[in-house]
């Protein structure tokens, strides 16, 4: 278990493992779910799975929301891979400024996990396939997620063919 901690950068602790953690305490805490398990290797992977979820809702669903909403207004990925090569700043910058966006879908994640938990409670017909909506919900939002991560390799590979350094 050490080994695995040894492992975790910043950016994953700040990224996955803390939202995760404060999602099933405060879920636990509000909605009354069990989602702090005793044994804590369990309790481990699955704070760091329900922070890859947050993580995910973050990067699929409230980056384009505020980007098309013209909330948040980004950069050329080109001109960033540049600038990122030459201002070493940016990058902690740019890990600041996802915490803050995962922040913003853990809230939204609590708010849908109130919904849900109150959806269930009232219809029995939902109770009974909420576990097949969860699961389609999971596949669709990680389906979206690896095609938006294939997107940034393919982009980087091709500013790396054009002569760009794609270092950071």
């Amino acid at each position: 278990m050490d080994k695995v901690i040894d492992k975790l950068s910043a950016y994953n602790i700040f990224t996955n493992l803390f939202p995760g953690v404060v999602y099933c305490f405060v879920a636990t805490k509000l909605f009354g779910l069990s989602l702090v398990p005793e044994d804590l290797v369990v309790a481990a992977f699955l704070y760091y799975f329900c922070g890859m979820v947050i993580s995910r809702v973050s990067s699929v669903v409230v980056e384009p929301l505020m980007s098309k909403s013209g909330f948040v207004t980004y950069a050329d990925y080109g001109d960033y891979v540049a600038a990122s090569n030459t201002d070493k700043f940016i990058g902690q910058l740019l890990e600041t400024s996802n915490s803050y966006r995962s922040v913003v879908a853990l809230v939204i994640c609590l708010l849908g996990t109130g919904a849900w938990t109150e959806a269930v409670t009232r219809w029995s017909a939902f109770g009974a396939v909420s576990h097949y909506v969860l699961l389609a919900a999971l596949l669709v939002l990680f389906s979206f997620a690896f095609r938006k991560q294939t997107q940034y390799i393919t982009k980087r590979v091709a500013l790396n063919k054009q002569g760009g350094d794609a270092e950071s």
